[in-house]
């Protein structure tokens, strides 16, 4: 967005940019300016970012394929970097074949909390996905998803 359509000589204007760095680590963009000065009729500008998300965690959980009757056990750690002002509240489980709780991390001031999955030992022969969704204090990202899934093989008979 500029500040103003045109700028005056000798004058100054400004020019916002927004990005969206969902799922970016780092990123570098470029803006043409088109000037009437013959010297330089465009100008390029380069925004670069190095961006910290505010929850750092793995997207995904496979528990593999089992056979019925065992139980599977998955852990992630949800890290918050230490100038966020942002906590992890509560989870659940899209997938009715898994079960989650959240364990707060000793002596991380809350920046480090573990989400432990768990596939259920009855769970139900086949193919099982969902998504656990993590709800949080944040207002730019009030819920994080992680998606499972898994196979439960029949069990084997003697």
């Amino acid at each position: 967005m500029l500040s103003a359509r045109q700028v005056e000589p000798g004058k100054s204007g400004e020019i916002e940019v927004s990005v969206k760095t969902e799922g970016v680590n780092a990123l570098s963009k470029t803006i043409n300016v088109t000037t009437n000065d013959p010297r330089q009729p465009l100008v390029t500008l380069t925004v670069k970012a190095v961006v910290q998300p505010e929850f750092a965690y793995e997207k995904s959980i496979y528990f593999g394929s089992v056979p019925k009757g065992t139980e599977v056990t998955k852990e992630i750690l949800i890290t918050i970097p230490p100038d966020k002002p942002v906590k992890v509240l509560n989870a659940e489980s899209t997938d009715q074949n898994v079960t989650v709780r959240i364990e707060p991390q000793p002596d991380s001031n809350g920046k480090k909390v573990k989400l432990v999955a768990v596939q259920k030992a009855n769970a139900k022969d086949g193919y099982h996905f969902g998504t656990i969704i993590i709800k949080t204090t944040s207002t730019l990202t009030p819920e994080l998803r992680i998606s499972v899934r898994g196979m439960i093989t029949a069990g084997q008979t003697n």
